[in-house]
């Protein structure tokens, strides 16, 4: 009987520290509020600013992006069935600067029901006249980022369990800083990542698959850097453009080139490099995932 006290002295006591100290708030176990689907428009035209950011964070839902001469600077369709998810749009002038901000709401209650029945779906323009700096915090859901023409002068993109695929069709106006890419368990495709005119790639592989075509318009050398998770990642390399691959890891076999040749241990260069004007160098590190490069 004796443990009988000792569990009731611990409950007294948790019971004591409940009422003493503030908790955080839990979710609770309560299914969301479905309600007649709801289909919510937002244009902001960002007069008197030079330069914006954008923020987006969509967490269980579909993303579509694009760019439209049409569009002044921001124009945003958001369709959802779910009371708690209506999203929270806040804009902040600082300066000549925009900083836009565009959050899921989440409330406080944990989804019990059959997922089919929810539905969450952004489709989002951006402008083309205004310098901006976008980030994507993705969770669960597609995403489709037709990012041509827009002026990016950053970019990061973190991914969830959702599959990825980013596109350039035509080129970045504005020289792009660091383009970060973070893989999550679904798929990343990413096509004519040249056009994005970056100084940096910066990719982070997940469990999922990618496949990162580097080709475009390249005007100016680049450096990048992957790290593979436990997925495959293709890298396919631009035509006319010098290429040398630096490697880090455990063994070799985790490493698949089509088109190089080994100047020296663990460096790869393609048939450009030192006779194009233009270099970019990869530098591929694999722990325990696999990843190939391939030159035309």
């Amino acid at each position: 009987m004796r443990w009988k006290s000792w569990l009731m002295l611990a409950l007294a006591l948790l019971l004591t520290l409940a009422c003493t100290i503030p908790l955080p708030r839990i979710p609770t176990p309560a299914p969301l509020t479905l309600i007649e689907p709801v289909d919510q428009q937002k244009t902001i035209t960002a007069e008197g600013v030079s330069e914006a950011s954008v923020r987006l964070g969509l967490y269980v839902g579909d993303l579509t992006l694009r760019s439209s001469a049409a569009v002044p600077f921001f124009d945003g369709h958001f369709r959802y069935n779910v009371a708690e998810w209506e999203p929270v749009i806040r804009e902040e002038k600082v300066g000549a600067a925009l900083r836009l901000t565009v959050n899921q709401g989440l409330g406080t209650q944990l989804p019990l029901a059959d997922g089919e029945q929810y539905s969450n779906a952004w489709d989002i323009t951006l402008g083309n006249a205004l310098p901006v700096e976008l980030t994507a915090d993705l969770g669960v859901g597609a995403a489709n980022l037709d990012l041509g023409g827009i002026p990016l002068t950053g970019l990061s993109i973190t991914a969830g369990s959702g599959d990825v695929v980013l596109s350039w069709a035509t080129q970045n106006p504005q020289p792009l800083g660091t383009l970060r890419l973070t893989a999550g368990t679904g798929a990343v495709i990413a096509t004519q990542l040249g056009n994005a005119n970056f100084d940096r790639l910066s990719f982070v592989g997940g469990t999922g698959d990618a496949d990162l075509d580097l080709s475009g318009t390249w005007t100016r050398s680049a450096l990048g850097d992957i790290k593979a998770g436990t997925g495959k990642i293709t890298v396919r390399t631009p035509a006319g453009v010098g290429v040398r691959l630096n490697f880090s890891g455990t063994s070799l076999s985790d490493l698949h080139t089509v088109g190089f040749s080994e100047q020296s241990e663990k460096v790869f260069v393609n048939a450009d490099y030192g006779k194009a004007p233009l270099t970019l160098t990869l530098n591929v590190a694999v722990a325990v995932g696999d990843v190939t490069v391939i030159a035309p």
